[in-house]
């Protein structure tokens, strides 16, 4: 399989606190597979209050490496997605991917809805 013909993939964090800074979850792609971030998605299920917030999709040693998304100051039901590249296109096979929030919000969850094409 190439980049032309990559499988996707939607990995889906329910009700993930926002309010913490903390790993969100963790991705581990398919064997032997590279993948690229394609979009990071957010339906928010407890208000996000105070301040936006932020979640990363990268590395332990570089937490936004992939993409980061800014969920704004919204109710229940608002959804953000339009996620900013990070400095790396590809995610290494083999990688462990982590998912965290900077838990800038006073209060705040939402569903995280991370798309990686593995190829």
């Amino acid at each position: 399989m190439s980049y032309s013909n990559p499988t996707s993939a939607v990995y889906r964090f329910p009700a993930a606190t926002l309010s913490t800074a903390a790993i969100i979850g963790r991705i581990v792609g398919p064997a032997g597979k590279s993948g690229r971030l394609i979009d990071i998605g957010n339906v928010v299920t407890t208000g996000v209050t105070v301040a936006a917030n932020t979640i990363d999709v990268g590395l332990t040693a570089d937490v936004d490496a992939f993409g980061t998304l800014s969920v704004p100051v919204s109710s229940a039901g608002a959804v953000a997605n339009g996620m900013t590249r990070g400095t790396d296109d590809d995610i290494p096979a083999d990688t462990v991917v982590e998912v965290s929030t900077n838990g800038e919000c006073t209060a705040g969850a939402g569903d995280v809805l991370v798309t990686i094409e593995w190829y």
